[in-house]
């Protein structure tokens, strides 16, 4: 007994030295590379996405929205509309961290976004190593942690992050199930499963890999992985209570979606508030897309594989990968993401940050890739710093502009916000101009609209001073207004609103 209790320390100590090594690091270098410009203000790429979630955080933060009907600032029908077409489970937490300890709104969004990109780092390190040895995890933890869309959307206030984190949380814990015969495990999946649907209803694809895990059973796990496996059994869950867990698991997201449906329905008394909604998404990206028949479209694909999504190294080594023969496993995991991008191939034209979602299975097949081919090759540390460098290198260039440097043309707006603030009462609506996005709006923290300059402001002008509008506010080269303005400052101007507001 004193012998086996020996051997048990002796194979937690060896766990002990070689698994904080790798991770730690990982760990800190996923961290580093999304804190760089954590404080800028959530403007440049798709800065509409980042508001629209800033906006439902402090709304139900402040008590101008409701939990179940995320609310945004952008005023339908005299009230504050309503955005239906996810459930933000991180931007309401983002909301009770920012109400709890106060701060910046903008830098709580964000730095949520990197605690859950840092949680998915370790969590695929983990998964990997149970299955493939640290090795391949450690590759697979560092594709992930440098991949560009990765670096970009890891650190910005939306919602991507969390669904990857969500996903490897459930397919860590099926994998821990699977093997120790834990309800525990099966219970956390479960809960992680429900977090991740409830967040976007379209991971519901993950369904297949998570069954084809589940068929499959415990595999057998590789020998020599420092202890980690020591002590766990191996047994199939029962059926029943799998199917109970899983149905459990999407009860609220099924109820939540089809609240959200009706809600936008012609008949619907909420009709007039909705924003956006996912009747309205599933509207526009009705299967099958003509963009499928495009040759276009799969040039785009490639490129951005081979670009923001991989760089041309990652690419290189998820090729590898596929000489391994170990790949076989997560072939149900790509055709789930393939069925998602056949779904949805404009928003993977048009939208990169769903790359993000279905990035976690090409990262464990690059792992197996540079697994592979560290033991055919047996590459020095010399080749490995610089292939390592290199891999850093090309994904600075894609992630860097994006993620860390705020355009020239939306400097102003923050500023504009502040003037806005200065000139109206809590609550006041207003009206705002800045290409055709809403983030103007949030950044004047008030309720209101926001204008094009394609569109007609005159025709539009009587509804904004009926329901109490005083102010219209610009930032960049919009059309100019007759009068002079209330307020000009650098790259922004406002105008007192009358029916004599005319372009010239």
């Amino acid at each position: 007994m004193a012998d086996s209790s020996g051997d048990r320390k002796a194979t937690q100590s060896a766990y002990l030295r070689q698994f904080p090594a790798a991770l730690v690091g990982l760990l800190a270098l996923t961290a580093l590379l999304r804190s760089i410009a954590i404080c800028r203000p959530l403007l440049g790429a798709f800065a509409t996405k980042n508001v629209i979630y800033a906006m439902i955080a402090r709304n139900w933060a402040t008590g101008s929205g409701s939990f179940l009907c995320p609310t945004l600032d952008v005023l339908r029908g005299g009230q504050r509309a309503w955005q239906m077409v996810e459930f933000p489970l991180a931007a309401y937490l983002t909301g009770a961290l920012w109400w709890l300890f106060g701060g910046s709104l903008d830098v709580w969004g964000r730095l949520l976004s990197v605690v859950f990109s840092i949680g998915s780092v370790g969590l695929m390190f983990l998964f990997v190593r149970r299955r493939h040895g640290h090795r391949a995890a450690t590759a697979a933890a560092f594709m992930l942690a440098v991949a560009p869309v990765s670096i970009i959307y890891g650190q910005s206030f939306m919602l991507e992050a969390s669904v990857v984190f969500f996903s490897l949380a459930t397919f860590y814990a099926l994998d821990r199930h699977l093997h120790g015969h834990h309800l525990a495990w099966l219970m956390v999946a479960a809960v992680c499963l429900a977090m991740l649907l409830l967040t976007k209803i379209y991971m519901l694809v993950l369904l297949l890999p998570l069954a084809a895990m589940w068929m499959r059973g415990p595999g057998n796990l590789p020998a020599g992985d420092g202890g980690e496996n020591a002590g766990e059994g191996s047994g199939r869950p029962s059926l029943p209570l799998a199917c109970i867990i899983v149905g459990l698991a999407i009860v609220p997201a099924g109820l939540w979606y089809g609240f959200a449906y009706w809600a936008a329905s012609p008949e619907s008394p909420f009709v007039a508030r909705i924003f956006y909604s996912v009747r309205q998404s599933g509207t526009t990206h009705l299967p099958p897309h003509p963009l499928l028949l495009s040759p276009e479209f799969y040039r785009q694909l490639l490129d951005d594989m081979s670009g923001v999504v991989l760089t041309p190294v990652g690419l290189m080594v998820l090729l590898a990968g596929l000489l391994d023969r170990r790949w076989r496993q997560y072939v149900p995991w790509l055709l789930a993401m393939l069925a998602l991008v056949l779904v949805l191939p404009r928003k993977f034209q048009e939208m990169n940050y769903y790359w993000l979602v279905v990035l976690p299975p090409f990262c464990i097949i690059a792992g197996l890739g540079w697994d592979l081919i560290s033991r055919r090759m047996r590459p020095g540390r010399l080749a490995t710093v610089v292939l390592v460098l290199a891999t850093l290198v090309f994904s600075l260039r894609y992630a860097a502009g994006p993620a860390f440097i705020t355009p020239a043309e939306d400097r102003a707006v923050v500023v504009a916000g502040r003037a806005v603030q200065e000139l109206t009462a809590a609550g006041e609506p207003i009206v705002t101009m800045h290409g055709t996005t809403i983030d103007l709006l949030y950044y004047c923290n008030r309720p209101g609209w926001a204008v094009s300059p394609e569109e007609d402001l005159q025709k539009k002008l009587p509804g904004f001073l009926r329901h109490g509008a005083r102010y219209l506010v610009i930032v960049g080269s919009s059309p100019q207004l007759s009068g002079q303005p209330t307020v000009r400052g650098d790259g922004f101007r406002v105008y007192r609103l009358s029916t004599g507001n005319n372009r010239r």
